[in-house]
């Protein structure tokens, strides 16, 4: 039996206006090649205008449940913005630990208020090499279950460099990349926007089984002055543990409100699975063939909304998850959907001055003496996810664009019914330490022509 797709992806799109130098040829020293560590020319620039003060690195991650703290309090606070921006009939579906990581790339080159106010802003750890092993860590557990047998699971990270800038790249920043996050790092030639774009596309579509197509185009690239950008990449591949027989898929109705019906193809299966009454809704657990990797399923009792969702009611449902006889009906869906406004989100999370051209300040990722101070422009996120009767796939992408500042209760002994035919919100969660991978709420499932 085929196994299904789960990859998520980060990409980070870093793009520094500075004036661009379009005097390129076809030599092969345009071509994309590693970078390699580079010593700033003038080293003499102040020493408090360098990057070359970060802290010793033999600092120790945080605990596992920390990091999936801070990770989860982040995805909570863009899920309750999501979902307060939109309307009650509306699909939502992003990556928190894609957009996570992305920023905390990001956060590696930040200074002074600026990162002072994305560590709020975000839960990251006052000490920046905490923060970022923490990542390291992460991404080692879930490579880890890619060596096993059960399913594929990878985590990749990328850097392009614009070829004209790449002696600005401070090596501490370099290094720590390449530590913390194990970056592929990459020199291009800008200039070319249209195959520079092409290049980044590819090597996301290599790393998203073809998912995730055109998320960079010739006007990010030209737009970034030749600037920086930044990639991660996670691909998860594996069936459900109980899969669903889809001679039991049958047309049923969805009621996205109480007055908007919709037929949808309604899976269903009878099984003993983890389940859960917390907060005036069913949770239950669809485990994956990989017993670290589940989904969650929450499901409100009496209202038409998708439930408000934060740590308090995740932990409380992990802890209170049993085994019960359940008969379950889950719809399945195909979605493409956008987050928008991310930007808006983090500046009401208190992450202002990264958005300033005038007061941000990442002069610890460029040479300051270089005079290419930076900014972020704007964060887009693109996201895919399918869900049938043999599991799942989903794929998503986050962009970082930054430039430079000059330019009821069941009856005993029966079992329980789950029928999933209103909003509900779901999770892909890294069971052992609860790690929130994917997130959604689905309001609106395709609609099924009878």
């Amino acid at each position: 039996m085929r196994k299904l797709i789960i990859p998520l992806i980060l990409f980070g799109l870093v793009a520094f206006g500075c004036v661009l130098n379009f005097d390129q040829n076809t030599t092969t020293s345009d071509a994309p090649r590693p970078l390699e560590p580079q010593v700033p020319e003038t080293p003499d620039v102040p020493s408090e205008e360098t990057a070359g003060d970060l802290p010793q690195t033999d600092s120790i991650p945080m605990e596992a449940g920390k990091f999936a703290a801070t990770n989860n309090a982040f995805a909570f606070d863009i899920y309750d913005q999501a979902v307060g921006g939109s309307a009650e009939d509306q699909n939502i579906f992003f990556s928190p630990y894609s957009i996570y990581t992305a920023l905390g790339m990001v956060y590696a080159g930040s200074k002074r208020d600026t990162e002072e106010q994305m560590r709020n802003a975000l839960y990251f750890d006052a000490d920046q090499m905490t923060q970022h092993a923490s990542f390291k860590e992460m991404s080692d557990k879930l490579n880890a279950i890619g060596k096993r047998n059960k399913a594929q699971l990878n985590v990749a990270n990328g850097v392009f460099q614009a070829k004209l800038y790449e002696k600005l790249l401070l090596p501490e920043y370099q290094e720590m990349l390449q530590k913390f996050y194990d970056s592929e790092l990459y020199s291009l030639d800008f200039g070319k926007a249209k195959e520079t774009a092409e290049y980044i596309n590819d090597w996301v579509l290599e790393r998203t089984n073809k998912r995730i197509k055109n998320l960079v185009n010739e006007d990010h690239i030209r737009g970034s002055n030749d600037g920086m950008v930044l990639v991660n990449a996670i691909f998860f591949k594996a069936n459900w543990l109980r899969q669903f027989n889809p001679k039991s898929t049958s047309i049923m109705s969805f009621y996205s409100t109480p007055k908007k019906e919709i037929p949808v193809n309604m899976m269903y299966v009878q099984d003993h699975f983890a389940y859960a009454d917390v907060a005036d809704m069913q949770v239950i657990e669809l485990p994956y063939d990989e017993e670290e990797l589940s989904m969650l399923v929450f499901l409100p009792y009496l209202t038409s909304e998708a439930p408000k969702l934060n740590q308090d009611i995740l932990s409380e449902a992990m802890k209170s998850l049993s085994k019960e006889d359940v008969r379950l009906w889950l719809p399945s869906f195909t979605l493409e959907l956008e987050l928008e406004e991310i930007p808006e989100m983090l500046k009401a999370m208190g992450m202002e001055d990264a958005f300033d051209r005038i007061l941000a300040d990442f002069s610890g990722i460029r040479d300051p003496k270089g005079k290419a101070g930076l900014y972020i422009k704007d964060i887009l996120h693109k996201a895919f996810i399918e869900v049938n009767e043999e599991g799942t796939e989903a794929a998503a992408a986050t962009a970082v664009v930054m430039a430079t500042k000059t330019s009821a209760m069941p009856v005993e002994d029966q079992p329980i019914i789950f029928r999933a035919d209103r909003p509900f919100s779901y999770m892909i969660v890294h069971r052992p330490t609860q790690t929130i991978l994917f997130m959604g709420r689905l309001s609106d499932p395709p609609r099924v022509e009878q």
